[in-house]
């Protein structure tokens, strides 16, 4: 057998290879970049409240006409959360009181989970009681 070797000892290289064996990246980058901007933008955020409710099904129902209202939402546990942020019974007092001040809060919504104790929600209508607030509703599922 007959083994040539090139000049420099080394393997010959073939005509419009890489001379010095980079690779060009920027391509790379750009194509990593358009996906991430392509999927930030077609991602759907969802605005999860701080804990799931399981609302107890109504016969009839009536749908909410008023645009104007503060929304309630009471666990199984006895939490309240307001503008999705639990809250205690002091900071739930002072959202409604503070809301019913600025005109916000002309209705209070209560969105109760099936499985609460009657005493919250008699606990949060007397809250929104005490700031004034007259008219109040009991959401449940349709």
């Amino acid at each position: 057998m007959n083994f040539r070797s090139g000049a420099r000892g080394g393997m010959r290289r073939r005509r419009g290879g890489v001379a010095n064996g980079t690779i060009d990246l920027t391509p790379l980058i750009d194509v990593t970049f358009q996906l991430l901007i392509f999927f930030l933008l077609t991602a759907s955020f969802r605005n999860e409240s701080a804990f799931k409710l399981q609302l107890p099904k109504a016969q009839s129902h009536e749908p909410v006409t008023e645009q104007k209202a503060v929304v309630i939402k009471i666990s199984e546990d006895g939490r309240f959360e307001i503008d999705k942020k639990v809250v205690d019974m002091r900071e739930l007092e002072m959202r409604l009181c503070n809301a019913q001040d600025e005109g916000a809060a002309a209705t209070v919504n209560i969105k109760a989970d099936r499985n609460t104790k009657h005493e919250n929600v008699v606990k949060a209508m007397d809250i929104a009681r005490s700031c004034g607030i007259k008219k109040m509703g009991i959401l449940s599922k349709q």
